[in-house]
């Protein structure tokens, strides 16, 4: 008796760490993934992002795919290590929305950037 009642806690016990694990996941949100991203870029990643802008610009259509699919690595890379944001969650609209706002800020700060280097 001993031997099954320890099995039944054994099975209740994996059942309830399955459930644990089917759960569903914390809200994303949005604002602070893309200030995680923010603060985790690195010079290397605003070279990356400049490249694709002046490729942009020059109307470099083939470069600008490249630089495009090197922009959406870098962004996928750091939402994923750095702010643990799940696989799953890259093709959801919520995080795309989020890449986009990411991509904007990251823009602006360069501009300006480049701009202060004017003065």
């Amino acid at each position: 008796m001993r031997h099954v009642s320890g099995l039944i806690l054994s099975v209740l016990f994996v059942a309830s760490s399955a459930a644990q694990a089917h759960a569903s996941p914390p809200p994303f949100e949005q604002a602070k993934v893309v200030q995680c991203m923010l603060d985790h870029t690195t010079s290397d990643d605003e070279t990356i992002f400049k490249n694709l802008i002046v490729a942009a610009l020059n109307d470099e259509s083939d470069n600008v795919k490249s630089h495009l699919i090197q922009v959406s690595s870098l962004m996928m890379n750091l939402a994923l290590m750095k702010c643990e944001v799940g696989m799953p969650m890259l093709a959801d609209p919520q995080f795309q929305a989020a890449a986009k706002t990411y991509g904007q800020h990251l823009g602006e700060k360069l501009i300006k950037k480049a701009f202060d280097k004017l003065n």
